[in-house]
């Protein structure tokens, strides 16, 4: 689950960022290219790998989570100035 809300966060950032072009074609772009993405890859091998290490017991801990997510955000997606930021 955590996987599809980055990947959807930074489609979106990535649909909706500077360029201002907002199209059905750009959209589709943005899709395509994160898809296939060395960044997708490596956002979810960072995700696997922070499931792996964090006891089971603490994945009821929303904050953990939540803060793991905007990490991977944060440090992926830049919101255009002036919008508010992700932490």
């Amino acid at each position: 689950m955590m996987g599809y809300i980055v990947d959807l966060t930074l489609v979106l950032c990535g649909v909706f960022g500077p360029h201002g072009n907002v199209s059905p074609s750009r959209a589709q772009s943005v899709i395509d290219n994160f898809d296939s993405s060395n960044l997708k890859t490596s956002i979810h091998s960072d995700i696997s790998s922070f499931i792996r290490t964090v006891p089971q017991f603490q994945y009821h801990d929303n904050d953990v989570v939540m803060a793991k997510m905007t990490d991977l955000i944060s440090r992926n997606c830049d919101p255009p100035p002036g919008n508010a930021t992700y932490k």
